[in-house]
C-alpha cells in the first residue's frame, strides 16, 4: 500500500469517528478512542499532507477526484448517520443550510478546476 493511502485511510477513518462521535455522543466509540487524541492525528495528518504538497505535485486530475471522493464519502457518512437516527451536537447535518452552500460551493470549484485544466 502506498504511504500516502495509508495517511489518507487513517484521515478517513479518523474523520468518520469524529462524526460518530459527534452524531451518536453516547456510543461506545466515544470511549475506545479519546477525542483529543483524535483530533490530534487528524491535525497531524493534515500538516504532513500540507507539508508534503511542496515535495510532490500531483496530477490536477489526481486532485480533482480526490476532491470529489472526499465530498462523496462525508456525505455518505452523514447520510448514514442520520439515517441511523443520529443527530449532530455541532449542526453539522444534511438540515443546515451551511452544508449545502459548502458543498455547492465545492463543487463549483471542481467544476471550475476541471474546466480549466480540459
Amino acid at each position: 500500500m502506498n504511504f500516502w493511502k495509508c495517511i489518507d485511510f487513517i484521515f478517513y477513518f479518523s474523520l468518520t469517528l469524529l462524526m460518530i462521535n459527534d452524531y451518536f455522543p453516547d456510543s461506545f466509540l466515544f470511549n475506545l478512542i479519546p477525542i483529543k487524541l483524535n483530533l490530534w492525528i487528524i491535525l497531524s495528518l493534515y500538516l504532513l499532507y500540507i507539508l508534503s504538497k511542496r515535495f510532490r505535485r500531483p496530477k490536477n486530475t489526481d486532485n480533482i477526484n480526490g476532491q470529489i471522493l472526499s465530498i462523496i464519502y462525508l456525505f455518505f457518512v452523514m447520510l448514514l448517520l442520520t439515517a441511523l437516527g443520529g443527530k449532530s451536537a455541532s449542526g453539522i447535518g444534511l438540515g443546515n443550510i451551511g452544508v449545502w452552500v459548502t458543498l455547492g460551493i465545492s463543487l463549483g470549484e471542481i467544476f471550475a478546476q476541471k474546466r480549466k485544466s480540459e
